[in-house]
């Protein structure tokens, strides 16, 4: 029988990245409501995504297993329910990040200390 080949690895770059976890803490998703997610644009080293009540959009440097977010600008409106807590830890995540690791299709922000702040999974299309 013939043996499958690997899954190639998912792309850092130009991939819709949506949250899945947190701080450990799994994310549930609502129905009708967007999905928190980041996109890292090879063009310009530019992040953009949806926080979980306003989009942002800023700059990122990425070095081999190095990544930093930079100078996030966010929208700015208002926040019911879970959306704002929601926001709030996925901001801190990002801000904490200073490496990532793909394993499968599951990629994995990590603060300093390595641990896992905020896992995400490529979406497919």
């Amino acid at each position: 029988c013939a043996t499958q080949a690997p899954a190639p690895q998912v792309e850092l770059l130009e991939t819709y990245w949506r949250t899945v976890q947190i701080d450990g803490k799994p994310l549930v998703r609502r129905p009708g409501t967007r999905e928190p997610h980041i996109v890292l644009k090879r063009e310009g080293t530019r992040v953009s995504g949806f926080a979980g009540c306003n989009n942002l959009a800023g700059g990122f440097r990425q070095e081999r297993d190095m990544l930093t977010f930079g100078n996030l600008a966010m929208t700015r409106m208002a926040c019911v329910g879970e959306g704002d807590t929601i926001e709030a830890a996925f901001t801190k995540a990002l801000g904490s990040t200073v490496s990532w690791r793909i394993a499968g299709n599951m990629l994995e922000l990590r603060d300093a200390q390595g641990a896992a702040r905020m896992i995400l999974e490529a979406r497919k299309d």
